[in-house]
């Protein structure tokens, strides 16, 4: 039977962006990160799905049910929530399959797919995928920043300790900003195609100059280009999904 609800990669926003196209145009405004319904202690859940991530050693991860036989209406599994203390958005991919002979039903909470582990219904393999998937609606808090002029939103999820291959985009963000400066980012606001892990790159202004409030980053390399600033690369990696 058909893999009920894959995780699957999100595409890349290319940094430099040509001017839309006639038909980008005439399509309308972007639309916001799709939401993927899941399944959480019997009850029905929201989250970001980014697909697949590469990680380092030391990140805190949670497991996630898939199933490669699952009845109709079956939907993913987890087994935590926002807010409790072993939550993470960076699932371990664990597979549920159906036994030969054995009757599919959908399953809506992980104490299920142990009741039919025990039973002998059903076998769980842990693999070694680790997926990006943040939940939604419960209570996070929406940080603003700037984004091409305009004012985004997103979710702060902490700093991920990740491996070389994925793909990240560079978020300016300040030491000794002027007052109402946030992050900057460089990405169409409400784009759906991005990835939500962010590269920090310090923004300081020099003695002398006077600190204002940038809201894109073509404001910010004109400031460096007048040597207003300086602008530093760091190792550090953030899961901040746009929403």
């Amino acid at each position: 039977m058909k893999r009920v609800i894959a995780l699957v990669a999100v595409a890349v926003v290319t940094m430099p962006a040509a001017a839309p196209s006639a038909a980008a145009r005439e399509a309308g405004p972007p639309k916001k990160q799709p939401e993927v319904l899941g399944f959480f202690q019997g009850r029905t859940v929201k989250y970001f799905d980014f697909g697949p991530i590469k990680l380092k050693a030391g990140n805190k991860v949670a497991p996630i049910w898939t199933f490669t036989n699952g009845a109709d209406g079956q939907r993913n599994i987890i087994d935590t929530v926002p807010g409790r203390a072993d939550y993470s958005p960076l699932w371990q991919v664990n597979e549920v399959t159906w036994a030969r002979g054995a009757a599919p039903r959908v399953l809506r909470s992980a104490q299920d797919v142990r009741r039919a582990v025990a039973a002998g219904e059903a076998t769980v393999e842990r693999t070694k995928t680790v997926v990006n998937c943040p939940v939604l609606g419960f209570g996070e808090v929406r940080h603003p920043g700037f984004s091409r002029g305009k004012t985004i939103h997103y979710y702060e999820l902490g700093k991920v300790k990740v491996a070389a291959g994925n793909e990240v985009l560079p978020l300016w963000s300040f030491t000794n900003g002027a007052t109402g400066q946030r992050n900057v980012a460089d990405v169409r606001p409400g784009q759906t195609a991005y990835p939500p892990l962010w590269s920090i790159v310090e923004v300081t202004w020099r003695r002398g100059a006077k600190p204002r409030v940038l809201k894109s980053f073509a404001r910010i390399r004109r400031a460096r280009s007048a040597r207003q600033l300086t602008l530093r690369k760091t190792s550090t990696v953030v899961n901040c999904p746009l929403v």
